[in-house]
């Protein structure tokens, strides 16, 4: 299983609000892709889904979704 380092972890589990194992579980399921991880996120944020994706299809599914919302983890310049 592939974790994110401990000072990655703390601010993205503070910014999520997911607990530190959770946040490792899809952090595996991005391919270890912390950029995929928090687009993942943003898309979880911002169509209202209100559970963590349990495996690699559910992600893609959620990955596919529209991600036009308030939340966003990247700021524009």
């Amino acid at each position: 299983m592939l974790q994110i380092n401990e000072e990655l972890i703390e601010g993205f589990t503070n910014l999520c609000n997911r607990s530190k194992g959770q946040t490792n579980f899809l952090f595996d399921l991005c391919d270890g892709d912390l950029q995929k991880l928090a687009m993942l996120e943003e898309r979880i944020k911002n169509n209202f889904i209100w559970y963590c994706p349990g495996d690699k299809e559910e992600v893609e599914r959620i990955m596919k979704l529209p991600n036009k919302g308030y939340y966003t983890l990247f700021k524009s310049k």
